[in-house]
């Protein structure tokens, strides 16, 4: 039986000497400022401010809540900033992971903020907190998430526990015991999708991870191979095979291949919006003017977001119908604000609504294939598929500051966000992560 929670461990501390690839850093920073975005924009969603009023207080401990004057344990600042980054559910993608930002940045940026350690230094962990989260997924994904599992949650537990165990400077017995410690906390269902629990699950995982490596440093105990044990991580949790030795990625290689998110809805729902906005342009129909819209996706889809007739903003952003409904009547579904409430009690967009058919009969990815016929008669499809990478990072960092200032201006201004962009541009020159967090 290969011993994979060992060899995780000895990769994750590796890469404290590691080289790491321009790309895989420029990507790294790329994430760091949409989570920034989207954290500054969701610190005003119910979830953000209950936990904040829950945990948070003004001027005691070494961690900041981002987007206030308010402090608290890298614990519960974890937690706080994660579930606030997840919040509108608008934050970064990969397939092994979910939304890995959200669970490991929040963990990353709070011990970072009470060691004083560099930029440089949140970085390398973020990127070895991202591919560990990725590893374990290859062990357990799709099985895990077709179970039920949400895997922002329960991976990126994993994924937290080895970025703040780099910063704590865990050698290779306390980084085991710190992923078994994470893999023992490793929690999230699927059903919470719609409510705020979903955004809790990466707060919490962040919050995991701290906790785990904090204690792993105080000799706390773990089983230290909670990968591929009998009752073990794998064993429980998917169909996965423990006694497989699957290859760890090479460093900085999945990073890159980071999705970032356009529109804000649940990523599943991205692919049939492009489709219907290039049919749109096409057939140069409004919304009332559709007879029929056949949406064709995986059948996984239909568990995730499918909500057939959502009552809240909230539940619109699961919704195939929906967001299908939103890009047929030209909706910016790139703003925050399409997904009211009251958009989604709306007569014009129900009543589109209604003209949708979701079939799922396509293969296991996330693309979609769209059909349309129009009111005159007119029929088009095309298919589209967002789980591609853009492999031309600068017209990717063009649009990831546009979203960036979109999200973070109306909340702390035009020349702060400008300021709070220039630093994070530059944050593998940064001396101390301190003076990020103070901005």
């Amino acid at each position: 039986m290969p011993n994979l929670t060992a060899k995780l461990a000895r990769h994750i501390v590796g890469y404290r000497g590691a080289g790491l690839d321009r790309a895989a850093l420029t990507v790294a920073k790329q994430c760091v400022l949409d989570w920034y975005g989207v954290t500054l924009a969701g610190a005003d969603e119910p979830v953000a401010r209950i936990l904040r009023e829950e945990m948070a207080t003004s001027g005691q401990g070494s961690s900041s809540i981002v987007g206030f004057d308010l402090r608290c344990s890298p614990v519960d600042a974890a937690l706080i900033n994660g579930a606030t980054s997840h919040a509108l559910d608008y934050d970064d993608v990969h397939p092994l992971i979910g939304h890995p930002t959200a669970a490991v940045l929040p963990a990353v940026l709070a011990i970072a903020e009470a060691k004083g350690r560099s930029g440089m230094d949140v970085l390398r962990a973020f990127i070895a907190g991202y591919e560990a989260a990725g590893f374990v997924g290859s062990l357990v994904m799709r099985s895990h998430y077709e179970r039920g599992f949400h895997a922002t949650a329960t991976l990126g537990s994993f994924g937290a526990a080895a970025a703040a165990g780099l910063l704590l400077d865990l050698d290779e017995a306390q980084m085991a015991v710190a992923l078994g410690l994470a893999g023992t906390q490793a929690a999230g269902l699927k059903s919470m999708f719609g409510t705020m629990g979903k955004p809790f699950h990466a707060g919490r995982a962040a919050a995991n991870g701290v906790l785990a490596a904090r204690l792993a440093a105080r000799g706390f105990t773990a089983n230290a191979s909670v990968l591929e044990v009998a009752q073990g991580f794998i064993a429980t949790q998917s169909d996965g095979d423990p006694s497989i030795d699957v290859p760890l990625p090479p460093r900085g290689s999945l990073v890159v291949e980071t999705l970032f998110k356009y529109h804000a809805a649940c990523y599943l729902t991205h692919s049939s919006i492009e489709a219907i906005k290039l049919l749109r342009r096409q057939l140069s129909f409004s919304g009332p003017d559709v007879a029929s819209i056949d949406l064709h996706v995986a059948p996984g889809h239909l568990s995730v977001c499918n909500i057939a007739s959502p009552r809240s903003g909230l539940e619109t952003k699961f919704s195939l119908r929906h967001t299908a409904a939103l890009a047929a009547c030209g909706k910016d579904t790139a703003a925050i604000q399409t997904y009211s409430d009251a958009n989604a009690l709306d007569a014009t967009l129900a009543m589109v609504r209604e003209r949708v058919t979701v079939h799922g009969d396509r293969g296991a990815g996330r693309d979609a294939h769209v059909r349309i016929t129009t009111s005159r008669g007119q029929t088009a499809e095309t298919a589209f598929d967002v789980a591609i990478p853009d492999l031309d990072l600068d017209r990717q960092g063009g649009r990831l500051v546009a979203k960036f200032h979109s999200l973070a201006d109306p909340v702390i201004g035009a020349e702060r966000a400008s300021m709070l962009q220039r630093q994070i541009a530059q944050l593998d020159e940064d001396h101390d992560i301190r003076m990020l967090m103070a901005a």
